[in-house]
């Protein structure tokens, strides 16, 4: 396939439910567009039992963890990242032989539908238990609870490689404790 040229498909959802689009490079990825479609209508179900509107979403897909980095500025070690309704992923084919595929999907549905006014770290916590991740996460401290959700924040921004798991993690602790205390709707600030 010549680079750039893009596959499009328009994966259907019910009457009424949000658009997914899937733009992919490579034609590999073709094989993980039902994986791709079970996890986001999965999503934005759940999306919506907490109150959240789910837009019509473009997921692009691009060639490689390089190609990644070029064009969204990111880490080549992130898996996939969101802007607005768009969201840009390694290769299909790389996050499922990782396994992280259908949690990817989830991750970045719950930042598509996601109150603007939500601090970086409890978007990423909240993005973390709802897509599933957070339980594999090991127990223990993070080494990180002294931080401020300021400086938490501001972690999770910088993007590090040595830095970013153990941010996440913290986020996802402190999370956690609000959804526990408060519960989703009151965390998301929905209700």
């Amino acid at each position: 396939m010549r680079p750039g040229l893009a596959l499009l498909a328009l994966l259907p959802g019910a009457a009424g439910a949000a658009h997914l689009t899937v733009q992919i490079t490579d034609p590999g990825d073709r094989a993980h567009l039902r994986s791709v479609q079970a996890a986001w209508r999965s999503a934005e179900r759940d999306l919506r039992a907490l109150g959240l509107h789910v837009p019509d979403v473009t997921l692009v897909s691009v060639s490689s963890a390089a190609e990644f980095a070029r064009q969204t500025g990111e880490p080549w070690f992130v898996a996939a990242t969101t802007r607005g309704h768009t969201i840009r992923t390694q290769r299909l084919g790389a996050l499922a032989a990782r396994g992280t595929l259908p949690l990817t999907v989830r991750h970045e549905a719950f930042h598509t539908a996601q109150p603007a006014s939500l601090p970086r770290w409890l978007a990423e916590g909240l993005a973390r238990l709802f897509s599933g991740e957070a339980a594999l996460d090991p127990g223990g401290a993070t080494g990180l609870e002294v931080l401020t959700d300021e400086r938490l924040g501001q972690r999770l921004a910088a993007r590090q490689a040595g830095d970013l798991l153990p941010a996440y993690r913290e986020a996802t602790r402190r999370a956690r404790e609000r959804v526990r205390a408060q519960g989703w709707a009151r965390a998301l600030g929905v209700k």
